[in-house]
């Protein structure tokens, strides 16, 4: 399940994919059913699209984020 404000890549069905930033969930009674995404980089006038919970994935992180979420771990200690 992805939280609202989390970055994640949206992989369409006809094969479309681009960076997006969830803006809302919709539950269904099997759990999370889909999220309405924003294009990352994107006014807030841009309403969103919603997108089935399987076409939405989380992003690997690169080395660097990883490095920051390393130190922002150790710092809130």
């Amino acid at each position: 399940m992805f939280d609202v404000g989390q970055r994640v890549i949206v992989i369409t069905d006809k094969g479309l994919a681009y960076d997006a930033t969830v803006l809302e969930r919709a539950q269904g009674d099997g759990g999370p059913g889909a999220y309405k995404v924003v294009l990352n980089d994107r006014g807030p006038e841009q309403l969103g699209q919603w997108h089935k919970a399987c076409d939405v994935f989380q992003p690997e992180k690169s080395e660097e984020q990883e490095e920051q979420d390393s130190m922002d771990s150790f710092l809130r200690k």
